[in-house]
């Protein structure tokens, strides 16, 4: 199968409700659970008090939510390029926020806008102190492109955190995201098979991720890491 043809069937998944909210129940929830710890670390721990975030190819919205409870000065910009995923995103919003009163008092912090990662431009007037992209890189057509578009638009001293799965990871290491997935032993032990085919198959290999540093700049601008056995990659860089 094309690539072009993969584009147009995931193009249509994507602007699927029922895709959409089965996808975000999974991908929104990998996020929070397996990447928070370091996310947090070498990234949020970092912006400053009453910052605002970007955050490009956000699904259900569940990451910008966490964000906000953790870090109630923050405001943050969530996109993605879906409109049904904007939806479940504000669904989710209105959601926490009925049972949760703080994140009902900061509900005007969030803004939601539909957003093609390939084109950040509109978001060049606003003073952008963090872009993340958590589980949604293998996704863009062009990453490249993406980190480019992040870099022109982070304010000065700003930071970019792109993180998400290689197809290069051994067995052990997709044990080990299973593993800090809330899941019963039995669901991760037949889980855990499905989710190493489907890295392999959708995701880079650590190859495809290293020439995207070469292509950033001269090399050393974009930091790369590699963890959890070479499953999953994240990419870092701060703006002089």
């Amino acid at each position: 199968m094309s690539q072009q043809r993969n584009h147009r069937i995931s193009d249509w998944l994507y602007h699927t409700t029922f895709f959409t909210r089965l996808y975000g129940s999974v991908a929104g929830r990998f996020a929070m659970e397996v990447l928070w710890d370091e996310f947090q670390t070498n990234f949020l721990s970092q912006i400053p008090d009453g910052g605002t975030l970007l955050e490009v190819g956000a699904g259900p919205g569940l990451l910008a939510l966490q964000i906000l409870e953790n870090y109630p000065s923050l405001n943050i910009i969530v996109t993605d390029y879906s409109s049904h995923m904007i939806d479940l995103a504000k669904a989710n919003l209105e959601k926490v926020a009925s049972d949760n009163s703080d994140i009902a008092k900061r509900k005007n912090q969030l803004e939601y806008v539909q957003a093609n990662a390939m084109d950040l431009s509109e978001f060049c007037d606003h003073k952008i102190d963090g872009i993340y992209s958590m589980g949604a890189v293998k996704h863009f057509p062009e990453p490249v492109n993406c980190l480019h578009q992040a870099r022109k638009i982070l304010a000065g001293g700003g930071i970019m955190y792109f993180a998400d799965a290689c197809s290069d990871g051994t067995f052990s290491g997709t044990s080990a995201i299973a593993a800090k997935l809330n899941l019963s032993p039995v669901a991760r032990s037949l889980l855990t098979p499905i989710i190493h085919a489907a890295l392999k198959r959708e995701s880079p290999p650590a190859s495809e991720v290293k020439s995207w540093c070469t292509d950033f700049g001269n090399g050393s601008e974009l930091d790369v890491r590699f963890s959890l056995g070479g499953s999953m990659f994240t990419l870092m860089y701060q703006k002089s």
